[in-house]
């Protein structure tokens, strides 16, 4: 029997731009050098904007004689957005997909001894690609691990291993192994394939092996089934998991084995009691997760990610929604081993305001019928790949088809609806064991669309009691920078905890990066993963735990350097988290924020900007006196990093990687990218408003303020008392350049009103103000130009029913 798999993270080239042809010539000595995981902006310190275009990777892979006339393949498990891969001058394959892992067979491109690996990547955007739009950053390059695997002609396919519990209860569990097997040899062969599944300690069950004859070049799957007695059940409290293990073999000739983990369990989303795992009743209380992070963006590591799903389970969370594409196989993976559900997602994403083509501002569905079949078949490519390579995880209770996708184009949300229903069965199809959500589900119907619905924003409040199965998929809480406030507001009624839902996911997590201005400041941690004052405040309301004394204002005598790890692997799956505080004579941490460099002294230690990196108020990268950055090293060797800061003696650590000896070399580091391509800017057509979530003083039943916003619907917003005071806020949710607003009364106003905007949502600015002899129910507005995240209409006398609201 023969399998290799290796990580090739290290020893990359890259360079910025197409370059025609040049995988055909030798490499280029003007190159720079890179690791793996790797984005095309490095470092990310949440720019707005960032690099369109193309990046070339370059790597020497060096196969042995005993290898040729194997299955040799290169595993991408992440490339933003589109990677054509070359072997030795030669093309071998193309993946359309950025969110999704796929296999390169390059067994018949490699010779013995070293083989150069070329790949072109970009991130251009693309109308016939999922996703055309989103609140995020869509950042190019090869941004997670890449493997090199070697196996035999007669072996189990990658991710080939299929794992199902039919039957689960605490007495007894009945296991179902799909196991696919590749015949790559010239002649039919007869298989026999056989299981085992362990639990930490031992053996506990042996599926009865199958014999099949597979012909020549084809594959079959093998269906094997056993039962294991008293299973110990996956749950968040108690995470077990177990292990299969199958294997192949020919003549008696064991020829590939692979394993892979699972758990016993089982759930139910209920229309009428909430969601229950293992017969009994759970509460669901998570958050939203993007993948990006400070200095690194994409590109995080398999140790980051360890981090990022402890820091949502310190908060008492149970759950994390994968927001709002496919996540890294590992993350589910460390769902699994730390017991936090995982809602996977898969990318038909919205984003709605100006839908300009050009830019992940677009419809979410294609607007050109030209458009429409690429589309659709790369989100059907990539929900394959995704449930393929994620179904077996038991942290995963649901697959999500995408996140508002209803901010698709009037002309075209028909076909929307329509590719969402298709997708739900697809869903089903390839695994029947789970339901099918669509996340962000609040508006023209795509709510009924599914098994689960996901409401977002206001629709926690639109949707009471909705008669299926339903979670608030985002809810909102906090924003801005720095530590934040200590107590979460929560809005539109999610305090309330009905029977019939099944939980709440806050938006979100972590601060991001995002294409909209102003977005991804709405983290109960920031992007640098240093937890923010409400992160404590989940703590005290979810675990009883007490926050800490909060820093205060005042002058650091001292720096306080300390990682989280001693160690770091030098394959790029590893890094070490640096934490450095300003410290007073006390040694407790305060709200001094001068800048602070990090330095690699000895080492090949780097940040994402090199050896060295500045943290301080300007990168928004230190919050509270406290800032966090990640260090890699790809060679063996002792790491000693210094601090240092302006009237401060410096601090210093020494850390080690570990890995494989290598002689130490000069490394020739990327510089940021050459330069950025701006979105088009034009006056759209269509209401910043439109469809987006409205705050509101009170409501009449079926006359929610999410009314106001719905275009041409002929409903309207009723307060529900005719008391002075009451008001209507519609909200944007990024900051805009606006020049008008239109306001649409059920009558001519009769009663005094006024129009207000505000950047932050909160504090809000007069804009207009009306008396009571309004001669008809439309009002246009047109004025100079100013920032707005939110428009809010006021009444001080009597509230006036509002039809429509529309801003641009």
């Amino acid at each position: 029997m023969f399998r290799e798999q290796r990580f090739i993270n290290d020893d990359w080239t890259f360079a910025y731009g197409e370059h025609p042809r040049a995988e055909g010539e030798p490499p280029s000595p003007d190159w720079y050098d890179v690791g793996l995981p790797h984005s095309f902006d490095l470092p990310d310190f949440r720019e707005q904007r960032f690099y369109v275009g193309h990046g070339c990777y370059r790597r020497t892979v060096d196969v042995d004689e005993t290898w040729l006339g194997r299955w040799i393949a290169l595993e991408f498990l992440g490339v933003f957005q589109v990677a054509e891969v070359f072997v030795n001058g030669r093309f071998v394959d193309r993946h359309e997909g950025g969110y999704t892992p796929f296999t390169v067979d390059i067994s018949d491109a490699v010779v013995e001894g070293p083989n150069d690996v070329f790949v072109r990547v970009n991130n251009l955007w693309n109308p016939r690609l999922a996703p055309r739009a989103g609140d995020y950053s869509f950042n190019g390059g090869i941004y997670r691990d890449v493997s090199l695997i070697v196996a035999d002609r007669v072996r189990i396919d990658w991710y080939g291993i299929g794992v199902t519990t039919p039957e689960v209860s605490r007495e007894r569990a009945t296991v179902a192994a799909s196991v696919e097997i590749v015949n790559d040899e010239p002649r039919p062969v007869r298989v026999n394939v056989a299981a085992v599944v362990a639990d930490p300690s031992r053996t506990v069950a042996s599926l009865a092996p199958v014999n099949r004859m597979i012909p020549a070049r084809s594959r079959a799957v093998i269906e094997l089934e056993g039962a294991v007695g008293h299973p110990l059940l996956w749950h968040p409290d108690q995470p077990h998991r177990y292990k299969l293990t199958a294997s192949v073999s020919v003549d008696g000739v064991a020829r590939d084995s692979q394993t892979t983990h699972f758990g016993f369990r089982w759930f139910e989303f209920t229309a009428d009691r909430g969601f229950f795992l293992n017969g009994e009743h759970l509460d669901l209380h998570g958050a939203n997760v993007h993948q990006n992070r400070g200095g690194w963006g994409e590109a995080g590591t398999r140790a980051g990610i360890r981090r990022d799903i402890a820091l949502v389970k310190s908060m008492g969370m149970n759950m994390i929604r994968g927001s709002h594409y496919p996540h890294h196989p590992y993350f589910a993976e460390e769902c699994d081993r730390q017991g936090v559900l995982f809602w996977s997602e898969l990318h038909f994403w919205g984003m709605g305001g100006e839908n300009i083509e050009g830019f992940w501002f677009a419809s979410a569905y294609p607007v050109d019928e030209a458009d429409e079949p690429e589309f659709e078949e790369s989100l059907r490519r990539a929900l394959r790949e995704m449930i393929r390579t994620h179904r077996n995880h038991p942290s995963i209770v649901t697959w999500s088809i995408g996140n508002e996708a209803f901010f698709s184009a009037d002309l075209v949300v028909d076909k929307a609806k329509a590719l969402t229903v298709e997708l739900v069965a697809l869903a089903k199809e390839l695994d029947p064991t789970r339901p099918v959500a669509v996340g962000g589900a609040q508006r023209k119907g795509f709510d009924v669309l599914g098994d689960i619905a996901g409401y977002n924003g206001d629709g926690a409040e639109l949707f009471i009691d909705p008669g299926i199965p339903s979670v608030v998929s985002e809810y909102h809480g906090v924003r801005g920078r720095g530590p934040g406030e200590y107590e979460v507001e929560w809005e539109h009624g999610v305090e309330v905890d009905y029977p019939w839902r099944s939980g709440k996911l806050f938006w979100c997590a972590f601060h991001y990066k995002s294409i909209a201005d102003g977005a991804g400041l709405q983290g109960l941690i920031d992007y640098f993963r240093v937890p923010r004052r409400p992160y404590h405040w989940y703590r005290e309301r979810l675990l009883g735990i007490a926050p800490p004394k909060f820093p205060e204002p005042g002058e650091a005598v001292a720096l306080r350097l300390r990682s989280d790890v001693r160690e770091i692997p030098t394959d790029g799956t590893g890094d070490a988290q640096l934490w450095v505080e300003l410290v007073d004579v006390h040694g407790e941490r305060v709200a001094d924020d001068r800048p602070v460099r990090l330095t690699v002294l000895e080492g090949e230690g780097i940040f994402p900007s090199g050896p060295s990196i500045t943290l301080g108020p300007e990168t928004d990268s230190m919050n509270d006196g406290a800032a966090a950055i990640e260090l890699r090293s790809y060679a063996p060797g002792r790491q000693r990093i210094r601090a240092t800061a302006d009237g401060l003696e410096p601090a210093e650590i020494t850390l080690v990687a570990v890995g494989p000896p290598r002689p130490p070399r000069l490394r020739k580091l990327a510089p940021p990218a050459p330069y950025v391509t701006e979105p088009p800017v034009g006056q759209g057509d269509t209401s910043l408003v439109a469809y987006r979530p409205v705050a509101v003083s009170s409501a009449l039943p079926r006359h929610e303020g999410g009314n106001a916003t719905l275009t041409g619907s002929g409903t309207y917003w009723r307060a529900a008392s005719r008391e002075p005071g009451e008001w209507l806020k519609a909200l944007l949710e990024f900051p805009y350049e606006i020049t008008r607003i239109e306001v649409v009364f059920a009558e001519p106003p009769t009663q005094p009103w006024t129009v207000e905007t505000s950047k932050d949502g909160r504090n809000f600015d007069e804009l207009h103000c009306a008396g009571a002899d309004g001669e008809s129910p439309a009002v246009y507005l047109d004025f100079p130009s100013r920032t707005a995240s939110a428009v809010r209409l006021s009444f001080p006398q009597r509230p006036i029913d509002v039809e429509e609201i529309r801003v641009y």
